[in-house]
């Protein structure tokens, strides 16, 4: 215990020294019209993030209950400056993904059943169940959601394939998801700093957050998948097969997430994504799409 109370403390410093970016508002005005005819992903990464933008949306708001809930016990300044922009930016993310999801997505698949679904059993139940017994470990959940969200985040803004997707719309909603991930990756962490600093919460929440994300990504893909007509089960498998042996693919940054975040003295600022964030606002600033507002 004494070691990690050490770490705690040291982690408490390093954070307190690094200032990072702060998380700029957005307003993305895009359409997708064009995603349909560029569409030109293999199968399976098609369908894995189609699966991630299904459960966006949701989570999303998920996210702000459950830092808004300790929004008023926070009294740094600038943490409260950040709380407002993170959820600023969330609610930003969750409209996009519904619009995707509905142009997209329902044009090719029926969405709604998963949907409700994800819905009952996530939010109706589990959320609810969870705040009758302490609200502080759905802020547990979030901290750690909001950890593998910018480990995505991160890989995405340095991934060649989605440089090339043609789709500008599509690209651009990524870029523009990731990049946010990165301004705002601290402060779920930080208000359950502030909150409750306990390692077994914090691990807790870990844990459920893993098991819940996997079930969910991996319900919404076979959800999907059971849809199509046509299937090369061959070259699914290859692709399947090639993600877990990637060091970008989904699996692998899944569990690189996963074993850092159990790290005692961890904190979500310990990699600095200063650089990462000024190269991606200087790419999407001449965007038409995009509107900046200060929070």
């Amino acid at each position: 215990m004494q070691i990690i109370e050490q770490l705690k403390s040291e982690n408490r410093l390093r954070a307190a020294a690094y200032v990072g970016p702060s998380p700029e508002v957005r307003h993305p005005r895009w359409s997708f019209h064009d995603v349909a005819s560029n569409r030109d992903a293999s199968l399976f990464s098609r369908l894995v993030w189609d699966a991630m933008s299904l459960i966006f949306p949701d989570g999303e708001r998920f996210f702000i209950r459950s830092v808004r809930h300790f929004a008023d016990q926070v009294k740094d300044p600038e943490l409260q400056k950040d709380i407002r922009a993170f959820i600023a930016q969330e609610v930003q993310h969750g409209r996009l993904h519904e619009v995707f999801n509905s142009t997209v997505t329902a044009k090719r698949y029926n969405i709604d059943g998963f949907l409700k679904f994800m819905s009952t059993t996530a939010y109706d139940w589990l959320e609810n169940f969870a705040n009758a017994i302490n609200p502080k470990f759905a802020l547990s959940v979030t901290a750690a959601a909001e950890h593998f969200t910018a480990t995505w985040g991160r890989t995405a803004l340095q991934s060649e394939r989605v440089n090339n997707i043609r789709s500008d719309d599509l690209r651009e909603l990524i870029l523009w998801h990731a990049l946010e991930e990165l301004e705002h990756k601290h402060v779920a962490f930080d208000v359950l700093r502030q909150v409750d600093d306990s390692y077994t919460l914090r691990i807790g929440g870990m844990l459920v957050t893993a098991g819940l994300m996997s079930f969910y990504i991996t319900t919404a893909f076979l959800w999907l998948l059971a849809q199509e007509k046509e299937i090369d089960f061959a070259a699914l498998l290859h692709d399947v097969a090639n993600d877990v042996s990637d060091r970008e693919g989904v699996a692998n940054r899944f569990l690189v997430s996963f074993l850092s975040y159990l790290r005692p003295g961890y904190h979500p600022r310990d990699e600095d994504d200063s650089l990462l964030i000024e190269q991606t606002r200087e790419r999407l600033k001449n965007s038409l799409m995009l509107s900046v507002k200060t929070a």
